[in-house]
């Protein structure tokens, strides 16, 4: 049961990890629209607008021209300064920074924008990554896949974890029942209750699933502090709170499956 449950707690580690991941490489893309000078106000609030009804649109934020030099003059002081230097104005555009829920909506976005109808409100669009946007897209891909998978391999560790656990905990009281076959034939004659009689094994059933999880929890600490995952750690991927809910989590389960299989060991030896 704690080899199940640290294979478990291992996938969905790895599961966290391609989740924290993907959020991470979608903040990195930053799709800006630049606007032309002839684009009125109301024209950016109706690209906008239409723009927030795509699926996947995160946000869409208007940057004017002022917004663009004030941004300059705090990330390149020397540019701005050519400008005054060159009585150049405030050349820079105004723009719609875009930003995507998730990375595969980025070629939809590209795609709306492309529309003719757009075409004569904006001047062109980019992306900050523009050289790493076939790398970002195809890391992307893999990582959805790796989530979906490591998904999928959940669900099946659950699944084995009941049918598996439950077998294990059967056997184990089975072997207890027939060890204590004539304590049990005595405490009948002399009018023990069911309850009274079911109560020691329950409890050992349990103490079988407690321990199962805290060996688990051994192990997994052990196995994680060994490992070295980019910025990517147990420490950086789980919060306590979230650890709190995982093990709370895998106690109740383990306490239900324990319960449960202990009391139909007993109930089929009670009625023979």
């Amino acid at each position: 049961m704690a080899v199940i449950l640290l294979i478990f707690n291992t996938i969905l580690l790895v599961n966290f990890i391609s989740r924290d991941a993907l959020s991470d490489l979608n903040k990195k893309i930053d799709i800006v629209a630049y606007l032309k000078e002839s684009t009125t106000y109301e024209q950016v609030v109706s690209v906008i607008n239409d723009l927030k009804s795509i699926e996947g649109i995160e946000s869409a934020i208007y940057f004017s021209k002022e917004d663009a030099l004030k941004q300059i003059n705090k990330l390149h002081p020397d540019i701005s300064n050519a400008f005054e230097k060159y009585s150049l104005g405030n050349p820079l555009p105004a723009s719609i920074n875009i930003k995507t829920l998730h990375p595969k909506y980025y070629e939809n976005v590209t795609k709306f924008l492309s529309q003719e109808k757009y075409k004569q409100y904006l001047s062109n669009f980019e992306t900050s990554t523009a050289e790493n946007t076939s790398l970002i897209t195809s890391a992307a891909q893999n990582l959805v896949k790796i989530t979906n998978f490591a998904g999928q391999i959940i669900f099946w560790l659950i699944t084995i974890f009941i049918i598996g656990g439950a077998l294990i905990i059967l056997n184990a009281i089975q072997i207890t029942i027939f060890n204590r076959k004539k304590e049990i034939e005595v405490m009948k004659l002399v009018g023990a209750s069911y309850s009274f009689i079911r109560l020691p094994f329950i409890i050992e059933s349990i103490i079988y699933g407690l321990l199962a999880v805290l060996l688990s929890i051994v192990m997994f600490a052990v196995i994680t502090q060994k490992m070295n995952i980019s910025t990517y750690g147990i420490t950086t991927t789980f919060d306590s709170l979230e650890i709190i809910k995982i093990i709370a989590g895998e106690i109740l389960a383990t306490i239900l499956l324990s319960t449960t299989s202990s009391l139909i060991a007993v109930h089929e030896y009670l009625n023979q």
